[in-house]
Parts: structure tokens; sequence; C-alpha cells
């Protein structure tokens, strides 16, 4: 009689552990995605079915019983396990893909403003090239200015008028831009003694 006590005893705390199992399956199930949720449902029935026996028939087979109830807990336990890990990586799946778009986007984000200095940059070194091939021009063209007038005489009497485009060619860019500035002419500064002789003509 004792034995069976024993037994009956034994196979009361396998359905309690069974039927905690299944609450316990039940509120893991709600917090996970309904994918998963669903995969647990049939071994959620199998325990609470386990743990749903009559008194009769717990003192009738208490062994039999209780072996039920282990063996449904123990099918609950690991598939709650493995349920609970693949959607552990899922999640871990989504976060890696999110943090990879996050990166492309900020990667996007760099490229784009670097894009926009080297444009910026750029635009800067054509102006400053323009800038530089003015100044060369002007260096230049002073110089050859500077280099023409003292290329001449210092003390070149004047000249006195002659007529025709054939006796100003026979005068120097100086003497041609003292008889331009004598005639009221502008702009005969830059000119090159053929153009002042043109001018004057």
């Amino acid at each position: 009689m004792a034995k069976q006590t024993t037994a009956v005893t034994a196979a009361k705390d396998a359905l309690a552990t069974a039927a905690s199992s299944a609450k316990a399956a039940k509120k893991t199930a709600k917090s996970l995605p309904k994918k998963y949720a669903r995969e647990l449902d049939d071994y959620i029935d199998d325990a609470r079915a386990a743990a749903d026996v009559s008194n009769k028939k717990l003192r009738a087979k208490p062994r039999k019983t209780a072996r039920r109830a282990d063996a449904a807990a123990r099918r609950l336990e690991r598939a709650v396990a493995k349920v609970v890990a693949k959607a552990e990586q899922r999640a871990l799946r989504r976060l890696e893909a999110q943090r990879a778009v996050e990166a492309a986007e900020r990667a996007a984000a760099d490229a784009a403003e670097r894009a926009a200095e080297a444009k910026r940059l750029k635009k800067l070194a054509r102006k400053a090239e323009a800038a530089a091939a003015r100044a060369t021009s002007e260096s230049d063209a002073a110089a050859s200015e500077l280099a023409t007038e003292l290329a001449g005489p210092a003390d070149e009497p004047e000249v006195a008028p002659i007529g025709g485009a054939e006796d100003l060619s026979q005068l120097t860019v100086v003497q041609l831009r003292e008889r331009a500035r004598a005639a009221g002419r502008t702009g005969y500064s830059r000119l090159t003694k053929a153009q002042l002789v043109e001018l004057l003509a």
C-alpha cells in the first residue's frame, strides 16, 4: 500500500510538472513571432492532455500516468528551447541586417559629402588657374612694354611731322605713342608698332 501511495504521489508531481510546463510554454509563445509560436501548439496541447488525468486513472495506473506526463513535459521543454533559439537567431540576423543598412547609409552619406567637397575644390582650382593665367598674361604684357620702352634711345630728338604711313614706320614705339597722345587718340598704350602706325596713318 505504501508503494502504491508513493507511486501516486510521484504521478501527481509529474502531472503538476507537465501542467506547469504547458503554462510556461504558453506564456513564452506569446512573446514569440506567430510563426514560431505555432510550432509549440501541439507540444503544449500534449502536455496539457498528459496533465489532465482523473483521480481514478491516476490511482489505477500511477506509473504509466507519471511516465506519460514526464515524457510530454520533456518534449515540450525541448521544443521551447529549440523555438526560442530559432527566434533569437532570426532576431540577431535582423539586427545585423539593420546594422548593415545603417552602415551602408552612412557610407553613402560620407561619399556624397566627399564628392561635394571634391567638386568645390575643383571649382576653386579652376578659378585659381584662370587667375594665374591672367596674372601671367598681364605680367608678360607689362614686361614686353617695359622692354620696348627701354630699347629706344634715351634722348631721341623730336621728329618733325611726317606725312604718310611709310614715314611713320621709321619711328620707334615711344615716338609713335607720343604722336598718338599729341593727336588726342586713346587706347594706344598697349598697341603694337604696326597698330600704332595704322592708328596714326
